[in-house]
Parts: C-alpha cells; sequence; structure tokens
C-alpha cells in the first residue's frame, strides 16, 4: 500500500507513560485508560490487564538524545515487519545507534521486540508478549491527492460506509478498516494470507472485535483498538480474545 509523504505531528498532550517493569509484575499492572473509547469489557475500573511498552518513533529529524545520523522517512517502510530475530547484531546495532536513548535502551534489555512502519514513522512493540499482538500503521494521503487505498480490502459493508462519506473522509476511513484488519491477521499468525474482504471490520467506534477466519474452519475473535495519536496516521492494535494485553505507550515525540 503507497503512503503519503506528510511527517508526523502528534498531538499536543503527550502520551508518554512509565515503562512498566514486567520482571516485577508480570501480570498486575493496572493502567490509565490511554483514550476514552467506547464501553468495553477491559475498560471496567476493576480489569487488570498485562501492558506492553509501544514506542511511537517520528522520524523527520534527528532523534534528541540519540547517537549516529538519523534514520530517514523512507529508511521506516524497510524496517517494517521487522523484529529482533529477523536482524542481524550489526543491524540492530546500526538500527538502536539512530534511534532516541530512551527507546533504544528498552529495545536493547528486551528479549524480543517487532517493528511496524509506514513513511515517517516507526512504531516499536517490545517484549514477549508482542508476539501475541498485531499492530499496523498506515500514513494517510492529503484531501488534495488521489485515493491510493485499494477498495478491494473492504467488504461490502464497508463500502457502502465509505460511499456514503465526503471525499475529504473517505480516505482516512477506508485506511482506517484497512489497519484494523492487517493487525488482526497479525494478531492470529495469518499475515496477508486471506482475503482483506473476507474480514469485516467496519464497526462504528474506535474498538470492537474483528473475527479472521483460519484453517479447519475456525474463526477466532479479535478485540482491534485504534489509537489517533496524528491526524496523518491511522494505527490499530489487535489481541485474540480473551487475552489481557494492553498497548501501553511508553514514548513519543512532536
Amino acid at each position: 500500500m503507497e503512503t503519503n509523504a506528510a511527517l508526523l505531528e502528534l498531538c499536543p498532550e503527550p502520551l508518554d507513560q512509565d515503562v512498566p517493569d514486567h520482571r516485577q509484575h508480570p501480570a498486575q499492572v493496572r493502567l490509565a485508560p490511554l483514550t476514552h473509547p467506547h464501553a468495553h469489557p477491559h475498560d471496567r475500573p476493576d480489569f487488570v490487564s498485562t501492558p506492553v511498552p509501544i514506542f511511537v518513533v517520528p522520524m523527520d529529524s534527528p532523534p534528541p538524545g540519540g547517537s549516529g545520523s538519523a534514520l530517514s522517512p523512507d529508511s521506516c517502510l524497510g524496517l517494517n515487519g521487522h523484529s529482533r530475530a529477523t536482524l542481524d547484531g550489526a543491524a540492530r546495532s546500526w538500527l538502536l545507534a539512530r534511534l532516541p536513548n530512551r527507546v533504544s535502551t528498552a529495545m536493547a534489555t528486551a528479549s524480543h521486540w517487532e517493528l511496524y512502519g509506514t513513511r515517517g514513522l516507526l512504531v516499536v512493540a517490545c517484549g514477549e508478549d508482542a508476539r501475541q499482538m498485531g499492530f499496523s500503521v498506515e500514513s494517510v494521503r492529503p484531501e488534495s491527492s488521489a485515493p491510493h487505498t485499494p477498495c478491494e480490502v473492504l467488504t461490502a459493508h464497508e463500502s457502502r460506509i465509505a460511499a456514503g462519506r465526503p471525499a475529504a473522509e473517505r480516505e482516512r476511513l477506508i485506511t482506517r478498516f484497512w489497519v484494523r484488519k492487517d493487525a488482526a491477521m497479525q494478531a492470529v499468525g495469518r499475515g496477508l494470507s486471506i482475503a482483506p474482504d473476507r474480514i469485516e471490520a467496519g464497526f462504528p467506534t474506535d474498538q470492537g472485535t474483528v473475527t479472521v477466519p483460519c484453517p479447519y474452519g475456525i474463526e477466532v475473535p479479535v478485540s482491534v483498538r485504534n489509537f489517533a495519536f496524528s491526524p496523518s496516521y491511522e494505527f490499530a492494535v489487535a489481541t485474540p480474545e480473551p487475552l489481557s494485553l494492553t498497548p501501553s505507550f511508553a514514548y513519543s515525540v512532536r
């Protein structure tokens, strides 16, 4: 999927939170809500979940506190889909030297991390629990640009919803549906092996359940949630139900 050249402009309210220490309380960390979504079972005040640190790093200028030359906005595309295991020692060292210190320190001490990128933005999910989650981030082309998102990713229901929106909103909505599907497929280990138009993700709120078809007629329910940290991007996080994993945004810069 093509991405646009818009650089990240994060919202004025910082998303920064302390990075949780899983070694002390592996499944007993209570999170304050990151946004104000509609009611969901996982948002009950007494619900206990395991936080997964997520680092949101824009690549439009040399990162503060980092060492070495900065990553370019285009380099994020090449890093998309990589993990600690898929990069050799030299590549890992090269990458860590070009990220902000807080991000590189967390990555260096984590036994596992995964990378998700689009032009101008890199998202890093740290920890073993990231293996059980799916993430997808895409940039949204400006209103003046021609649509690029392939409409064949949509179900008939989603196509009707998109067709009823003004042109200024349509591209963002299609991209939002796409990242939900992409994250859900990653969360169950299906990647792009399923035609996206077989997955219904047109729920109207910021979070909902997406059903992913799997082999032998099995269908897996996946909790998917959108996070709006910039008007230039759509970002979705998915977790197979009923796992209790919650993204904890640990780092962001403007």
